[in-house]
């Protein structure tokens, strides 16, 4: 690669993390628009094409638009379209009301912090090992320059990601306390204890990969773990039972049912955003999306063989030789993400919200001995064999 002076490193990290930046604000969306479909299919919905046809001026012909376009192949997936961007429309002009008796300047941090928090993580994490495209010469400043699939490659990156994400539970207690009522005082007590419960038996199940690659870097563990570089074939096991309880965990970390204490809105009315419109609302909403896309990122690269075709190390009996399928592609990371991300959705549609005494058991009685048990396995393997 070549050497960047000073000028030329700060205009590269400024057109990577607005790249990031403009992946997460296609990503949410798409996300959310996805989760309505996909919840509207599953449970067989009525949505708004059927119920609001009879409706007059812009609403009606939209919807009729939208119920003529479903009528033909392959685009009946775009039912539903109006609803959703008037969402967003709401988002943006609905007008932002605080509490009369709410702490104003704490109300207002609370949900930034959940987004940055959310948003910082994206600068460890690698997209993909290598470099995805070089700028032609004739471009200014970056001309010759390759355009990473990482916009930093931290030593520790795991380490670092998984302290700026423990950091926006604190947004979550914090505007619920803020907001100096009942109810999201209550979801955001929840969300604290079901965080801290959850992050212990989530930390151990990466743990197990780390262990087994030896690095904290993630880009490096990611490249290790899904060639099986100097890893006995018996790490499958581990792997396997670490990527089940990360998944798990990253349900309840990220507020996902049936882990949604913390905003059930069948016991707390909304939980800990009871109190928040407009866009200090939408922060939330994104900060909560963002943190679904992170925790598929992390299944992704460390136990579904990240850049390569085959999960948990199962990529060594590929040679590299082997043309698109036995090398890294970008391609082959977002697939797996989206496979995630559909899990979210599907779950959302299919599983029942647990008893906040259920919550606890599982994560306490359940995956954090399992969790203990499989990194005691992971170091047998590693060291043993």
């Amino acid at each position: 690669m070549p050497t960047m002076n000073l000028t030329q490193t700060m205009v590269m990290g400024l057109i990577q993390v607005v790249a990031v930046l403009i992946l997460i604000f296609v990503m949410v969306p798409l996300l959310t628009f996805a989760e309505r479909k996909v919840i509207g299919y599953i449970q067989v919905r009525l949505g708004a094409t059927r119920t609001a046809g009879g409706h007059v001026g812009i609403t009606g012909a939209l919807n009729r638009g939208m119920w003529a376009m479903g009528k033909v192949p392959m685009l009946s997936i775009l039912r539903g379209l109006p609803v959703f961007v008037a969402d967003i429309l709401k988002l943006i002009l609905k007008e932002d009301i605080i509490p009369a008796k709410a702490e104003r300047s704490v109300f207002t941090l609370a949900p930034i912090i959940s987004v940055l928090a959310a948003f910082g993580v994206f600068s460890a994490i690698a997209f993909y090992p290598g470099a995805l495209f070089t700028f032609p010469a004739r471009f200014p400043i970056v001309g010759g320059l390759p355009f990473m699939g990482f916009i930093s490659d931290v030593n520790v990156g795991v380490l670092y990601i998984l302290a700026l994400s423990s950091v926006g539970v604190y947004g979550i207690v914090l505007g619920a306390w803020a907001s100096n009522s009942k109810y999201p005082l209550l979801g955001g007590l929840r969300s604290a204890a079901q965080i801290i419960s959850y992050e212990v038996p989530l930390t151990l199940s990466l743990l197990t990969p780390v262990l087994l690659a030896g690095s904290l870097n993630f880009k490096d563990l990611s490249v290790r773990l899904s060639t099986g570089a100097d890893m006995h074939w018996l790490a499958i096991f581990p792997l396997f039972v670490g990527f089940f309880v990360y998944t798990t965990c990253g349900f309840a970390e990220t507020n996902r049912t049936p882990f949604d204490l913390p905003e059930a809105e069948t016991e707390l009315v909304a939980g800990f955003h009871t109190e928040y419109s407009g866009m200090k609302f939408g922060f939330f909403y994104l900060a909560e999306y963002t943190n679904m896309i992170v925790v598929s990122c992390f299944a992704s690269a460390f136990f579904l063989g990240g850049y390569y075709l085959l999960p948990f190390g199962l990529q060594r009996f590929i040679p590299a030789s082997v043309p698109f399928l036995g090398q890294p592609s970008i391609l082959f990371f977002f697939l797996k993400v989206f496979t995630i991300l559909f899990a979210f959705l599907w779950v959302r549609a299919t599983v029942p919200r647990y008893r906040y005494d259920q919550l606890m058991d599982v994560g306490w009685k359940y995956l954090l001995p399992l969790t203990l048990v499989n990194l005691f396995a992971a170091a047998l393997i590693r060291f043993a064999f």
